[in-house]
This record gives C-alpha cells, structure tokens and sequence, in this order.
C-alpha cells in the first residue's frame, strides 16, 4: 500500500521539477549570457594567471587583457572598416549583375539536363529571406553591444570570485574525494577555455584563407568573403560549409568551369584545415568523439538557434569529463566492481624538466 506521506511527497517533487524547468526556460537567455561569459572567462584565464605570476593582482590584470583585447578589436575595425565599406558598395552595385548571370546559367543546365526546378522562383525567396535576415541583425546590433560589455562584467566576476566558489563547493564534498574534485573543476575550466582558444585560432585560420584564396582567384570583395567565411568557420563542423558558399556562387557568375575551379580550391582548403588543423587546434583540448560532437551541435541548435550551436561543444566536454571522472566509478563501486582509477589532468609543461643537453649526457652513461 502506497501511503499518503508518499504521495505527497512524490507530488512535491513533481511540483518542485515543473517549477524549476519554467523558471529556468524564463531565464534561459540570462543563463546561455552567463555561460558564454564563463566561457570568455576560461579563455583568457592563461593570460590573467601569468600577469599574475609576475607580480600584477588579479583585478589589474584582467583589466590589462580586456584593454589588450579592446585595443585589438579597435585597430582591426579602423584597418578593416573602409575596404569592407568600399567592397559592400560593389558587390551590391553588381548584384543585380551576378544574379543575372547565375540564373543564365542555371537555365542553361536545365535546358541541357531536362528539369524543371523554377529557379527564379527560388532565388526571389532566398533573397527575400536573407533581406529579412540582414534586417533582424541590423535591429539586434544594440542587443549585442550591451550582452558584449555584460560579458565581459560578468567575465570579471567570474575570474575574481571562482576560485572562492570552487573552494566552496569543494568543501561540501567528503575529504577523500576533495581532491579529485579540484582537479574535475581544473579540467573542465581548461577544456572549456581550450574551445574558445580553438575557436578563435581555426576562425582566423579559415577567414584568412578563404580570402586569400578569393583574392588569388580574381572573385570580387575578397575580404568580405574571408571575414563571413571566418565568422562562420566559428560554428563547428557545418560553418566551413556555410562559409565556403558565397565565394562558389559567385565563381559560378563568372563561368562554369570557375565555378568548379572556386569549388575544388575550397574543398582543398577545407580538407586540410580538417585532417591538420582541427584535430592540432581542437582535438587535444576539447577530446569529444565526432558522434558526441554532432549530436551536441543538433541539440543545441534545436534549442537556442546559433548560441546553442557554440554552446554545445564546451557544455558537451564538461558533461564527458563529469560523466568519466566521477560518475562511472560511482557506478563501479555501486556494482561492487574495482573502479579503473581516474587519470590526474595535468597541463603539458611549457619547458621541458630536462634541457636536451643534459639528457644527452644521461643517455650516454653507462
């Protein structure tokens, strides 16, 4: 018999579920700013400790970086601002050119090929779509301007008052198992610090090469190419695809085999960016498999748009490092199974313990 206390509290429980799950999805923006500004935080992380190892306090020392960063920012927007003007004047000057130019040769495959896709249909929606879209990112500008300098206060916060949070909440957990904790909470702020790190390295990296390769190949606006290709090369696995788009398009306005031309020298980039790049850059900080990779990718896609979709992977990492760590040996000793004891994160050491001089002299010794 099920008694009435039972039934009480299994309500309660349900109530108290129901309530959190709607308080947290009418904060849900607050959380995914809060997330991305630990994520900030985590990566400059490096930067602060080692102003700090030299003296500077922590405060002044994030100061230092978000005044290193801004300055950064500021002269890549005076050095860029002009030809990205000047190029956007042209490409839309030619657009009507360039949509011409496309659907003739649309139309001449399908005259060849025999179907009918009504492609002047498709490209009026498309553009009507992407005018839509630039109008929505015109209007969220100032939204994201003001989430911008929230990050970086509560990025300040974060990186001020983390190490007191995590003492705390190591505290609470059993002494033999404190240390263990430390090291989860070490590893999941270095993964996560490590992705964005990644990110920002592979969107340099993807940006300037698709420029380059838009410059070397004649296609106009070559620098608004490689800034799109890299802002959207910062989506992991389908920003590559995103991005290499437009430069394929317009190689196609310009004739069909330069088309194919454009496509085969970004399908060559592409590939080595993902068989040397991606797994140097982000494979060894952020150690998901591919599958976890894309079905954390949908995820947070499906649930909060492109913010998900970069939010996913660090989320991800944190979850597989909590996941290995600390909930598989729980289940371990719970089955009365012998653990496989967990291995200690440690940072690869910037110096090596022995110059290779002195390890010459211990090799030759007998």
């Amino acid at each position: 018999m099920i008694s009435v206390r039972t039934l009480v509290a299994a309500a309660l429980i349900v109530l108290a579920v129901v309530a959190v799950f709607f308080l947290l999805s009418s904060i849900l923006s607050i959380v995914l700013v809060v997330l991305v500004a630990i994520v900030f935080a985590e990566g400059i992380r490096p930067l602060v400790l080692r102003l700090h190892r030299r003296g500077v306090p922590m405060p002044l020392g994030i100061v230092i970086v978000y005044v290193g960063l801004l300055i950064f920012l500021g002269v890549m927007v005076a050095l860029l601002v002009q030809p990205i003007v000047s190029e956007a004047q042209q490409l839309a000057g030619n657009f009507p050119t360039y949509q011409k130019d496309f659907l003739k040769f649309f139309n001449n495959l399908e005259s060849q090929f025999h179907f009918n896709v009504n492609i002047s249909q498709q490209v009026g929606s498309f553009l009507g779509a992407a005018q839509q879209v630039l109008v929505a990112i015109g209007t969220t500008i100032f939204g994201l301007v003001v989430n911008f300098f929230l990050v970086l206060v509560l990025g300040f916060l974060w990186l001020v008052s983390s190490e007191r949070l995590k003492s705390f909440v190591v505290d609470l957990v059993p002494p033999h198992q404190q240390l263990l904790a430390t090291d989860v909470f070490r590893e999941i702020g270095s993964r996560m610090g490590g992705y964005l790190r990644g990110v920002a390295i592979f969107a340099v990296v993807i940006g300037v090469a698709t420029g380059l390769a838009a410059l070397v190949l004649g296609l106009p606006s070559p620098i608004l190419l490689g800034i799109f290709a890299g802002l959207a090369g910062a989506v992991p696995l389908v920003g590559q695809a995103i991005g290499a788009l437009p430069p394929v398009l317009l190689g196609f306005t310009m004739g069909p085999g330069y088309g194919l031309l454009v496509l085969a020298v970004i399908l060559v980039l592409a590939m080595i960016e993902a068989n040397f790049l991606l797994p140097v850059v982000m494979g060894r900080v952020v150690a998901l498999p591919s599958l976890a990779v894309i079905l954390a990718l949908l995820i947070g896609g499906a649930l909060q748009g492109l913010i998900g979709a970069l939010l996913a992977v660090p989320i991800a990492s944190a979850l597989q490092v909590v996941l290995v760590r600390v909930v598989v040996p729980s289940v371990h000793r719970a089955q009365g199974r012998t653990p496989v004891p967990s291995t200690p994160f440690v940072e690869t050491p910037r110096r090596p313990l022995v110059s290779r001089a002195a390890a010459r002299k211990l090799l030759r010794r007998p």
